[in-house]
This record gives C-alpha cells, sequence and structure tokens, in this order.
C-alpha cells in the first residue's frame, strides 16, 4: 500500500482523542509560546504550538509517527514555519521513559493523550513572507499575517488568525506560567517536566 507524503494528507479529519505539541526552542531566545484570541479569562492567554490529532494521520502512519505528523501540521497552520517534509526536526519525548523524578506526572501527561516534541530552531527558521499560504484551511486558520515577537526579538512567524502574537521566554518556570490556562494546565506541567529541571549543582570544593 502506498503511503502518502506528511504534506499531501488531507488538512482536515476527524480527531482522535489524542494531541500533539511542540516546544519550540531557539538557542537565544527560548521557548516560543503562542498568544490566542479565544479563551481568555483574566488576561492573556498563551499556548504552546500544537493541537488535535486526527483519526487518518493515526491510520496511515500509526500513532508515534501519526502524532509527530499532526505536531508538525499544526505547527504549520499557526506558525508558518513547515518541517511537514523535515519531521527529523522534531523530537519525540518520550513521556514514560521520563526519569523518577518526572513521575507520576509524566504517566499522566501520557494517560491524558498528550503527546510532546522538541524542536530546536535558528535565525534562519524565521518566515520572511507569507508565501504560498493558499494549502492552509482557511475554516481553521482564517487571515495569515506576518508578525515579530512581543518580546522584540528579530524573528518573524505567519500567524494564523487564531493568534494575536506570540513571544519568547528563556527562563521555563515563566513560560509555564504563561500557559498555565492552556489545555487544563497540561501544557504548563510539561514545560516544567521537559524543560524546566535544573541540573544538580556540583559539590563546592572545600580544598
Amino acid at each position: 500500500m502506498d503511503v502518502a507524503s506528511p504534506s499531501a494528507l488531507p488538512r482536515k479529519g476527524v480527531r482522535s482523542g489524542l494531541r500533539a505539541f511542540v516546544l519550540v526552542k531557539h538557542a537565544e531566545h527560548g521557548l516560543l509560546i503562542l498568544e490566542a484570541c479565544k479563551k481568555r479569562k483574566g488576561g492573556r492567554h498563551f499556548q504552546l504550538p500544537g493541537g488535535h490529532v486526527d483519526t487518518h494521520e493515526l491510520e496511515h502512519y500509526g500513532e508515534s509517527e501519526g502524532c509527530r505528523i499532526a505536531a508538525a501540521r499544526e505547527l504549520y497552520e499557526e506558525t508558518g514555519m513547515d518541517f511537514r517534509d523535515r519531521l527529523y526536526r522534531l523530537s519525540p519525548v518520550e513521556l514514560l521513559e521520563m526519569g523518577p523524578s518526572a513521575q507520576p506526572e509524566a504517566s499522566k501527561l501520557h494517560d491524558a493523550g498528550r503527546r510532546y516534541f522538541k524542536l530546536d530552531i535558528s535565525n534562519a527558521d524565521s518566515v520572511d513572507d507569507l508565501g504560498d499560504s493558499g494549502d492552509l484551511d482557511r475554516s481553521a486558520t482564517g487571515t495569515v499575517r506576518l508578525a515579530t515577537p512581543l518580546s522584540m526579538e528579530d524573528f518573524r512567524l505567519r500567524l494564523s488568525a487564531e493568534h494575536t502574537g506570540f513571544r519568547f521566554e528563556k527562563v521555563p518556570q515563566k513560560a509555564s506560567q504563561f500557559v498555565a490556562m492552556h489545555s487544563g494546565g497540561t501544557s504548563s506541567l510539561a514545560i516544567l517536566l521537559i524543560e524546566g529541571r535544573q541540573a544538580p549543582e556540583a559539590p563546592e570544593d572545600d580544598s
């Protein structure tokens, strides 16, 4: 059976019970978070890039690769950064294989149907023009526009109508606070588990 290229799959399908998110990290600027224009409760509402995994993505590729494809699709729709045919750039986070210090929280995220991927970016991944946005699902993205970060770095994304802005945050704990209202708090927990754990301090030399 021929397997379709990820970018050639249908843009909109039946949602599965899984959601895939991307922790996008710029080496200089930090973690990428998106400002949403819906579900505002008591102030700004920030999100991790990502969303629902469609059933046809799981049927074509299985859970692991299907979730990666969904993550790349959502990232493209929301930011204009296109890794759909460069899926190797998205590294899966194996929640069930995280160490004892991350449990049982990591298992709870997995059981809740959350899947996460890490993506390292640089200035070369900045989206400098609208490009060919005709392949986007307009019912989901609406009008697209170029935007610069609220945190003022020299970087651009092509945001969908679903989002009003974006920012970078170098400190994982602060990024976690920004997304605390997203996805029932699971995005906040994921950032702390995946990016927020500090390496143990080296013992002092008494000599």
